[in-house]
């Protein structure tokens, strides 16, 4: 057969039109699935393998083209149908309109994929680019004391006033965190007003001299960069609260809102040294938490209330230190627990309209009594005193995932991100709630944009690598884990790695020095390791020991990756039963 015979009978037999049909198929088939896998959360690689596997039977379907005829009697090979009797020329035609209808279809999709990208576009282009009118964002003052020691200080006034601005629920004020990432950094305003999203920004300097304060505050129009208004303070120190209320209120009317002067609550004044020991005990615990800063700031707060022990930002801060000292191992979870409750009723009897004070309540009642409904309602509570309060919004997106509303944590995380866009803590948030929702893509995102924030933070690394492990590359995860800078989780991931990499030896030396040098603190990570290893004896002997010693990471449980393959057991519900978590 020369090749112009071979030619021929390759159209004779529909080879041509049997390829073309299949390749109009399968373009229309991976139209569809890239169209519904946002809709049905189809898992990234499903659309990859589908694309591998229609490659692959491509060739058998040609062979099948070749050797085989759809006749009158069903499918027979080739070569046993007679030219006379083969209907290959209507199978041609039948196989033209099948080509025609779905290059129809195909265009169609076509179409509506452009459409359904450019409206996504466009959607993210409008929440990208549309300035809130109302927003503000109040940047850390200046410290132009001479000796410069009045930082702390600056920074406390800066952010009580950004506190009291936050109270009226018609303004959006951009975090403290996000807000004082600009501080020390050489930019123009109009720079830091894109990067925050906000229509003002309100600078100022203090200068606290003896017994004298002066501050002076401007507020700039952004789009123009202009300064539309500045006001300087010069009062005792004694009158600082009094100072804070009148720069709230300037800047409320300066923004043109139409709201009374009470409608910004008055800040419960306290004593001038014990709120100067506030500031700075506050500043300490910001700036570095380790258990030497933990000690440093419980003291000074300490010393503040034992002025004045009604200042509850103080008392609430004290509960927050006693908490982070649980998690570090510095005092145990009876001690933790019985303390912040302490505290938590003392601020309460002192003013119960401090939103921060019920969103620390709703943390205590999550992690110290597993009372998910309790942290619930007082979750509400804060957010009705205060809807943009951040922490409070945290809460109510840790209480949402807890109850299985993995969608509402999501999008109460994004509004956090819209209020403190650069707070590397946020993107980490939510970066771990897709990860528990088994998002793992956009948990990679958004860790990666948290580490971009803040390259030394602890566990962020963990989160990006057990994100990588679990779309299986492996050899990226290990690299990464190697950053992480808290020992335990970079052992806990890495012998996860191992096992997967079927290195054993390696996983296994990794497993026994979690379990040596970290029993008590990672009880859960380490039952978390061998859930992966298939080790349930080893699993549950781990979980048993983390509930007895009240691991707070138990909490995740239910929706921790790891124990996805045990959940359906009976076992592991009744251990979740023995946690005794109410809803």
């Amino acid at each position: 057969m020369n090749l112009n015979e071979f030619f021929n009978e390759l159209k004779r037999r529909n080879v041509f039109k049997g390829t073309v049909s299949y390749l109009v198929f399968s373009w229309v088939l991976l139209q569809v699935i890239a169209i519904l896998s946002p809709i049905i959360n189809a898992p990234a690689w499903f659309g990859k393998m589908l694309l591998i596997i229609l490659i692959v039977l491509l060739p058998v379907w040609i062979c099948i083209s070749w050797f085989f005829e759809i006749t009158a009697d069903g499918i027979k090979k080739t070569k046993n149908v007679p030219r006379e009797k083969s209907i290959s020329q209507k199978t041609g035609q039948k196989l033209n309109t099948f080509i025609i209808a779905f290059l129809a279809l195909a265009i169609i999709l076509l179409f509506v994929d452009r459409f359904r990208l450019r409206a996504e576009k466009k959607e993210t282009a409008i929440a990208t680019e549309t300035i809130p009118e109302k927003s503000i964002a109040v940047l850390p003052f200046s410290d132009i004391t001479p000796d410069k020691q009045q930082g702390y200080f600056a920074d406390g006034l800066a952010e009580e006033v950004l506190n009291s601005l936050v109270k009226i629920n018609e303004l959006q004020v951009t975090s403290r965190t996000s807000a004082f990432s600009f501080k020390n950094k050489a930019m123009d305003l109009p720079e830091i007003a894109k990067a925050l999203h906000v229509s003002y920004i309100l600078e100022g300097s203090v200068r606290a001299q003896d017994s004298t304060l002066r501050v002076s505050v401007n507020l700039v129009e952004t789009k123009t960069d202009n300064n539309i208004w500045s006001q300087t303070w010069e009062k005792e120190l004694k009158n600082i609260f009094k100072i804070q209320n009148e720069i709230a209120e300037a800047v409320a009317e300066n923004l043109q809102l139409r709201i009374l002067d009470n409608i910004i609550p008055k800040v419960k004044e306290s004593n001038t040294e014990a709120y100067e020991l506030f500031l700075e005990g506050r500043y300490v615990f910001r700036s570095n938490i380790d258990e030497a800063s933990l000690i440093e700031s419980e003291q000074l707060i300490k010393q503040s209330l034992a002025i004045d022990s009604t200042y509850v930002p103080a008392l609430v801060l004290l509960g927050n230190i006693y908490h982070v000292q649980n998690n570090y191992g510095t005092i145990d979870f009876e001690q933790a627990k019985k303390v912040t409750s302490q505290i938590a009723e003392r601020a309460i009897k002192a003013d119960s309209t401090y939103a921060e004070t019920y969103a620390f309540m709703a943390l205590s009642s999550l992690e110290y009594e597993n009372d998910i409904g309790k942290a619930a309602k007082l979750t509400n509570k804060a957010l009705s005193l205060e809807p943009n309060n951040e922490t409070a919004l945290h809460r109510a997106s840790e209480i949402a995932l807890l109850r299985g509303n993995a969608e509402e944590a999501i999008n109460i995380l994004k509004k956090v991100l819209a209020i403190d866009p650069l707070n590397a803590n946020n993107y980490y948030a939510l970066a771990n709630t897709y990860y528990m929702a088994k998002k793992f893509p956009e948990a990679e995102l958004n860790i990666k944009k948290s580490i971009k924030l803040d390259p030394d933070q602890d566990l962020a690394y963990s989160q990006l690598a057990l994100t990588l492990m679990y779309q299986k590359r492996y050899k990226e995860a290990l690299k990464v884990i190697e950053k992480e800078p808290l020992e335990g989780f970079q052992l806990h991931v890495q012998a996860m790695i191992y096992y997967f990499l079927g290195d054993t030896e390696k996983s296994d030396a990794a497993l026994n020095k979690l379990t040596k040098e970290f029993e008590k603190a990672w009880g859960f990570q380490i039952a978390s390791t061998y859930a992966v290893l298939n080790n349930e004896t080893q699993m549950y002997f781990w979980l048993e020991k983390a509930r007895t010693n009240n691991d707070l990471g138990l909490i995740e449980l239910p929706y921790e990756p790891t124990f996805e393959p045990y959940r359906d057991q009976p076992r592991f519900k009744e251990f979740i039963k023995k946690l005794n978590y109410k809803y």
